[in-house]
């Protein structure tokens, strides 16, 4: 019975991961090191970088034709009035890992395109190596070198140019030490009081929440449909979870106390290249970003011990108490009043 009214959560709880990556084909990044930024545009073209240097995202008017070529010169993108196309016999478009089950790499860089409709709007995103191919290079902060990308529009080549930036990463060990402190309170905490067993769980759902809102609001120009969807499931599992938090019976509240510590510290595993990064991909401040990731990792642990081990634990000293208070009582009135 307490399964069942917990069903809701635990299977939006699972399918929840998968969805983040449905979009993009893999995880998103949630931090880095590196900056990759425009200094060139494309007249009529509106270009701009996201996830620090992974990805770039083109705007092109529907009244003309624009073409991207890949890093070989073959035909990679085109995109006209009827939206954006990709060629699925180029080798760029397999080595980017671009989302498609269906390419086809012609070895020839003057292969006839197979093009491709992925989008009927005029906007697209795609990881392109070519902004942070210069990664390797860098030892010390400030820019790293130029980047540049070809853009033919109407037939008339352009460049579409900018710098790689690096900024290396703080003390890193002060989160981690704050995080491992953090957990080791909220986990003995959580095991000998269910009041603060409640506390943590409760403060773990909307904490998570907020950086996954974060994540894939992050430097986007638009959030694409899927990544609605995920805002929306991750609403309904919070609901879901705070319902069950505050359930009258004790047994649905550690019952989702231990759901919310499994999906907080997945978040939070999910999460931990905030604390050993320099540059948070959220929409959230680095700083807000870093301290609510300790606190959701601290938390889940919290979470996941009081749950597991709370019970065993009281049970253990439970009779203790039994034994010592009705034991001296007895013995208390057992001993006659002398005169």
């Amino acid at each position: 019975m307490k399964l069942a009214a917990l069903a809701p959560a635990l299977l939006a709880a699972a399918v929840l991961p998968g969805v983040a990556s449905a979009h993009t084909g893999s995880t998103l990044p949630v931090a880095t090191n590196f900056s990759a930024h425009v200094t060139r545009a494309v007249p009529g073209v509106q270009a701009k970088v996201v996830d620090g240097d992974q990805t770039l995202w083109l705007r092109a008017p529907a009244s003309s034709i624009v073409r991207v070529p890949g890093t070989l010169g073959e035909q990679l993108f085109r995109f006209d009035a009827r939206g954006v196309w990709l060629n699925l016999r180029s080798p760029t478009a397999q080595s980017d890992r671009i989302d498609r089950f269906d390419l086809r790499p012609s070895p020839s860089p003057s292969a006839p395109p197979l093009w491709h409709r992925v989008t009927s709007a005029h906007a697209y995103a795609w990881h392109e190596h070519r902004l942070h191919v210069l990664e390797p290079l860098a030892h010390a902060a400030g820019v790293v070198g130029p980047w540049e990308i070809p853009v033919v529009v109407d037939g008339r080549r352009r460049r579409l140019a900018g710098v790689l930036d690096y900024r290396p990463p703080g003390r890193t060990w002060i989160w981690i030490g704050a995080t491992a402190a953090a957990s080791l309170l909220a986990a003995g905490a959580a095991v000998r009081r269910r009041t603060a067993l409640g506390a943590v769980a409760l403060a773990v759902v909307p904490l998570s929440a907020a950086l996954r809102i974060g994540r894939e609001l992050y430097g986007r120009p638009n959030v694409p449909l899927v990544g609605d969807v995920e805002i929306g499931i991750t609403a309904a599992v919070g609901v879901a979870l705070l319902a069950g938090l505050a359930a009258r019976d004790q047994g649905t509240r550690v019952l989702t106390a231990f759901v919310v510590g499994f999906v907080g510290l997945y978040e939070g595993v999910t999460m931990l290249p905030l604390l050993t990064h320099a540059i948070a991909l959220n929409a959230l401040p680095s700083s807000v970003a870093r301290v609510i990731e300790v606190l959701v990792f601290a938390g889940a642990v919290g979470a996941l011990s009081g749950s597991i081990f709370g019970s065993a634990w009281r049970e253990e000293i439970a009779p203790m108490g039994r034994d010592v208070g009705p034991g001296l009582e007895h013995e208390l009135v057992a001993v006659p009043e002398r005169d």
